[in-house]
């Protein structure tokens, strides 16, 4: 098990392990989303650098790029602009403070704030290549790819990276267009949030763009319930 498989989702391993964790599929021979190994690249950057995450990412990527209200985890200067989470159907959703950094789900953010780590994306042509290079296939029947922590989409002036975010309250979506240079980043606070997407894609960067077809930026069957019955969960 490499670096690289756990970047691209091939490390077999289990989005979520109820016990200890264990391999559900050779590693390096096919896609699955896996939280679990984010979280175990966690692990082995903080005993790289000796210090937790979120101080590694306040230093090498926070505070260079100028994300003054970006961490990964909650602290008081967070809990004073967080909004709070809601269904579906508006209902709030508790609060529950992320106090310990998760690499792959406790980041908070502002538009402003990930909109600097897009543009700083776009103008890194190494970073670009390195994480475009050697994609994994997710769905042949979309052209739907894999690089190092992105969904890519190819296109004709070159590849689209994509990714989404959803947590119980909240979903997130960020577009990164190198060829043109645009970008697009959506934040909400509602389990709703992804009906957004297609929409605010389609009118801020027209175009084809199949990933909006991804069963990832569906509803699915827990959203649907609660349109449908208005069962929220």
């Amino acid at each position: 098990m490499t670096v690289r498989m756990l970047l691209q989702h091939t490390a077999g391993l289990p989005n979520w392990a109820s016990g200890p964790l264990r391999f559900e599929g050779t590693p390096g021979t096919r896609w699955a989303y896996s939280g679990e190994g984010y979280v175990l690249l966690q692990r082995a950057v903080e005993a790289v650098m000796r210090r937790p995450l979120d101080e590694v990412m306040q230093e090498l990527v926070f505070t260079p790029l100028g994300m003054g209200r970006s961490s990964c985890r909650w602290t008081p200067q967070i809990g004073e602009h967080l909004l709070p989470g809601t269904k579906a159907k508006g209902s709030p959703r508790k609060v529950v403070p992320l106090q310990q950094p998760v690499a792959a789900f406790s980041l908070y953010t502002t538009v402003d704030d990930y909109a600097r780590f897009l543009i700083a994306l776009l103008r890194d042509p190494a970073l670009l290549a390195e994480t475009a290079d050697s994609p994994v296939d997710v769905d042949t029947r979309l052209n739907l790819r894999w690089g190092l922590g992105w969904g890519l989409e190819q296109a004709a002036d070159g590849a689209q990276l994509w990714q989404w975010g959803n947590n119980p309250g909240y979903r997130a979506f960020a577009l990164a267009m190198p060829g043109s240079g645009n970008g697009l980043v959506l934040l909400t606070n509602s389990d709703a949030g992804l009906k957004l997407v297609e929409p605010l894609v389609r009118a801020a960067l027209p175009g084809e763009h199949k990933f909006l077809r991804s069963r990832f930026l569906t509803a699915g069957a827990l959203d649907a319930l609660c349109e449908i019955l208005g069962v929220c969960l």
